[in-house]
């Protein structure tokens, strides 16, 4: 059999407005219950860690340590012990000069010749003897090799010159000079005093210079007694 449809009530506008406020109004208690719980649980969890690291959030950072530099101890003053004044001692006494010699460096002023009749003869060169290396005697042999009062000038090396004359058989001292720039040489040659025998000896002088000299530039003369030398030469 056929059903009879029923008459159905109509909802009432002010119940479905109250529902509808019941349910809002739970849903923010609801909602406001969650936020309140998850802030007391993350207060709760940052206050736990801040007690387990043992740090206090509001306290400031440490500050750098002061260093105090140590003082500095100066260190014991040495004082030198007095020394002794030395004691004075005597000067020294004075030494006597040494005697003059006859040589100017290592060439004698005063030349001992060797003679073949054993007389004593010398031959001063002080007027040349700056201008010589060395001086010496001949060798000469018994009796005359050249003419009496000439005087021989002959060259041994380049520098070396051999003067050779005849003298008395005596003793006798000679003297050696030089004139017009040393071109002339001239031999002072003192004469006997007394009687002598009337035989001639050579004499021989080597004289070495300190520069290169020729015989052939150069005059000899042999000039007998004391008067004033070269007279000869003039």
């Amino acid at each position: 059999m056929p059903k009879v449809p029923t008459a159905t009530k109509e909802p009432d506008v002010n119940e479905l407005r109250t529902n509808s406020g019941l349910r809002r109004t739970g849903a923010v208690l609801i909602v406001g219950a969650l936020v309140l719980g998850g802030s007391i649980a993350t207060a709760a969890a940052f206050n736990g860690r801040g007690s387990e690291s043992g740090e206090d959030p509001a306290s400031p950072a440490p500050s750098a340590p002061v260093v105090t530099p140590a003082p500095v101890t100066p260190g014991p003053v040495v004082t030198p012990e007095p020394t002794d004044a030395p004691v004075p001692t005597d000067a020294p006494m004075p030494t006597d000069a040494p005697e003059p010699t006859d040589h100017r460096g290592d060439v004698p002023t005063v030349i001992d010749l060797e003679t073949a009749d054993g007389h004593d003869v010398t031959v001063d060169l002080g007027e040349i003897l700056h201008l010589l290396d060395g001086a010496e005697s001949g060798h000469p042999g018994d009796g005359m090799s050249v003419e009496p009062y000439t005087l021989k000038i002959e060259n041994l090396d380049e520098r070396t010159l051999k003067l050779t004359w005849v003298d008395f058989a005596m003793d006798n001292k000679l003297a050696l000079y030089r004139f017009q720039d040393g071109k002339v040489l001239v031999m002072v040659q003192p004469e006997p005093n007394g009687d002598v025998d009337a035989i001639g000896f050579d004499r021989e002088l080597i004289l070495t210079f300190k520069e290169p000299i020729s015989a052939g530039d150069l005059q000899g003369f042999l000039q007998g007694g004391l008067d004033t030398p070269g007279d000869d030469a003039a």
